[in-house]
C-alpha cells in the first residue's frame, strides 16, 4: 500500500498544491491552521436573513440550521487566513448578491491574487460571473468542475475540447475532476494533454489521496482526515456530518 511507502507529507511531489476541503467551522479552521497545508477551501452563501456571507456547505433549503449551530462569517476567516500567511479557495454556492458581497469582502481583506482561488459550478456563475471575477482578480485561480463533460471527453473529444476552450475564454484557469468518476485517469490524461490544469477532488482517505497526488495534477482537494499523518480534518459539515477522532 502507498501509505506504507509514503509515510509523511515531505515525501509528496512539491508541484502539487494541496487544499483542505470544507474549512467551514471553528474546529476545522483550527485544525487547518495547525497544519502545513497552504490552501483552505470554504463554502460561502448568505445567512438566512440575507445580511452576512457565511460559511456552510449545504443550502439552508436543503439542510435546516441545527440547534446551536455556529455560523462562521467570511470576514472572520479572511482575517485568519491573512494573519497566518495562508491562501483561500472560495467555493461559491450562489451568484448575484453573494458574488457582489464576496468580491467586496475579499477586496477589503487585502489578500493578493496569488492567495485567492474561486470555484463554482458553471450554472451558478455563468459567463458573466466568471468574467467579473477575472476582471477583479486577474491573477487568482478560477475553477469549475467538469464532471458533466466526462462522456464527451471519451466519446466526442473534439466537442469536449471546444467547451473547455470556451470556458478558458471566460477566464477559467483550472478544471476540477471527481476522483470517483468512472475512467477518471483516462479523462485526466486527455484534459492535461490539451494543456489545462486539473484539480482532483473527492478523495476519501489517505491511500486514495496518495494515488491522486501521484497522478501529478496541479492540485488535490481533500478533507485531510489523515490521523496517520496528524491531520484531523473534520470535513465540510455536509448533512451535519463530521469526522470524529
Amino acid at each position: 500500500m502507498l501509505t506504507e511507502l509514503i509515510r509523511d507529507r515531505k515525501a509528496l511531489p512539491a508541484g502539487v498544491q494541496l487544499v483542505w476541503h470544507g474549512v467551514n467551522d471553528e474546529a476545522n479552521l483550527h485544525q487547518f491552521l495547525a497544519s502545513d497545508v497552504r490552501w483552505a477551501e470554504v463554502d460561502v452563501q448568505m445567512d438566512p436573513a440575507g445580511r452576512e456571507v457565511i460559511l456552510r456547505h449545504d443550502l439552508f433549503t436543503e439542510t435546516p440550521l441545527a440547534p446551536g449551530e455556529r455560523l462562521l462569517t467570511l470576514p472572520e476567516v479572511l482575517d485568519k487566513i491573512k494573519s497566518h500567511g495562508r491562501a483561500i479557495k472560495i467555493d461559491l454556492k450562489a451568484a448575484g448578491p453573494v458574488l457582489d458581497r464576496v468580491l467586496e469582502l475579499v477586496a477589503g481583506a487585502g489578500l493578493e491574487d496569488e492567495d485567492l482561488w474561486f470555484n463554482a459550478n458553471i450554472e451558478c456563475l455563468m459567463e458573466g460571473g466568471f468574467k467579473r471575477i477575472t476582471a477583479s482578480h486577474p491573477g487568482a485561480i478560477l475553477q469549475c468542475p467538469i464532471d458533466f463533460l466526462a462522456p464527451l471527453i471519451q466519446a466526442a473529444p473534439d466537442q469536449a475540447q471546444a467547451i473547455l476552450q470556451m470556458l478558458a475564454r471566460w477566464g477559467l484557469t483550472r478544471f476540477s475532476m471527481n476522483w470517483q468518476q468512472p475512467e477518471l485517469r483516462q479523462q485526466f490524461d486527455q484534459v492535461t494533454r490539451w494543456g489545462y490544469e486539473v484539480n482532483i477532488y473527492n478523495v476519501p482517505d489517505l491511500e486514495t489521496f496518495l494515488q491522486a497526488v501521484l497522478l501529478l495534477p496541479r492540485s488535490v482537494t481533500s478533507d485531510f482526515n489523515f490521523p496517520q499523518w496528524s491531520y484531523f480534518g473534520r470535513g465540510s459539515g455536509q448533512n451535519h456530518k463530521y469526522f470524529t477522532y
